[in-house]
């Protein structure tokens, strides 16, 4: 079943690229490179279709990448139809710095050297302050389902940080009376101190029993999220960018889920949340929350946007209508040739 749900999303993927496949022009700024893959972190313009973002580039001439640094400003050769997209004839045409000065955000080191957790390992250990000052762990934290993202007070992009939030108070109010905790983990521990977290989670009706707001030595946080491979960016318009990831941990400490889009709903983390614990459940939530999840992650970025069963709807509504025109203009063909 699951393999026939994987050749599912393996198609809807080639359906979605198939729509956006180009080759042209990139103008963007380096923000870091990763020397071990030969690949390179650009926050691009609108190009080739593709609205203006941030993105993992593999850069094909080892002479090219030599010469990238972070804060370069470049012009490169994209091809969109490959996995990692690819730079090739890169043109660097000066550097910018990456934080503004008016409000810095510290991130003191881009790529960290921990071990990437996966699914079904025990959850690293970390000790962290809540919005209160007080101190906790994740040990501390077992015996609960724990619902963990990450975030921070200073986002401007009512489409990421604010939205999980958001999504986190209705959370607290479902789970009300369940053995969950949730905890979102600042990408920024430097300036979100226990009292900038307090007024932040003020905002969103946090009750500190039951939602956790975690900063810390941010060395230590960066680290710990690093190995949920969230990874923080600096970045002068929009402070900090940050890949999307929700971890489901049951009782034990051991990760049940990780999912890797921003379009979930409470619903559908309740319905994981149940199922783990072997509540009753809504298994066409959980099954929308695998198709979602399961997209972003055999398919990469590029269709982050799909949102399960939508989506999986619209796709084979397209493919049966182009389907049925082939299917008439074939049978008109044979028709003339009898």
């Amino acid at each position: 079943m699951t393999a026939l749900l994987g050749s599912i999303v393996v198609f809807v993927c080639a359906v979605v690229a198939t729509a956006s496949a180009h080759v042209g022009t990139m103008h963007g700024l380096v923000l870091a490179t990763v020397p071990a893959t030969q690949r390179v972190v650009i926050r691009h313009d609108a190009m080739l279709g593709k609205a203006a973002g941030v993105a993992t580039f593999s850069v094909r001439s080892k002479a090219d990448f030599a010469r990238l640094r972070a804060g370069g400003t470049i012009d490169a050769t994209t091809d969109v139809d490959v996995t990692p997209w690819t730079l090739a004839t890169v043109v660097i045409h000066g550097s910018q710095a990456l934080t503004g000065a008016a409000a810095p955000v510290v991130v003191p080191q881009v790529f960290r050297n921990v071990h990437h957790v996966a699914v079904g390992e025990y959850a690293p250990n970390a000790t962290f302050l809540d919005q209160h000052g007080r101190t906790f762990s994740m040990h501390d934290l077992r015996g609960q389902t724990v619902v963990m993202a990450f975030a921070y007070s200073r986002c401007r992009d009512a489409r990421e940080c604010p939205l999980i939030t958001s999504r986190f108070r209705l959370l607290q109010q479902r789970f009300a009376g369940m053995p969950v905790h949730l905890v979102e983990v600042t990408l920024d521990p430097a300036y979100d101190r226990p009292a900038v977290l307090a007024a932040y989670g003020k905002t969103f009706g946090a009750d500190a029993a039951r939602w956790s707001l975690a900063t810390g030595d941010p060395e230590a946080v960066l680290d710990f999220a690093a190995q949920f491979d969230v990874t923080a960016f600096p970045d002068e318009r929009i402070g900090i960018i940050h890949p999307e990831r929700t971890v489901i941990l049951d009782r034990y400490g051991a990760i049940r889920e990780l999912v890797d889009e921003g379009a979930w709903t409470p619903d559908e983390i309740v319905a994981a949340v149940q199922h783990d614990e072997r509540l009753a459940s809504n298994p066409i939530e959980r099954l929308d929350l695998w198709l979602s999840s399961a997209a972003v992650s055999i398919c990469g970025n590029g269709v982050a946007g799909f949102s399960g069963f939508t989506d999986l709807l619209t796709v084979f509504a397209i493919a049966i209508f182009f389907g049925f025109v082939a299917w008439r203009i074939g049978r008109s063909i044979a028709r003339g040739t009898t």
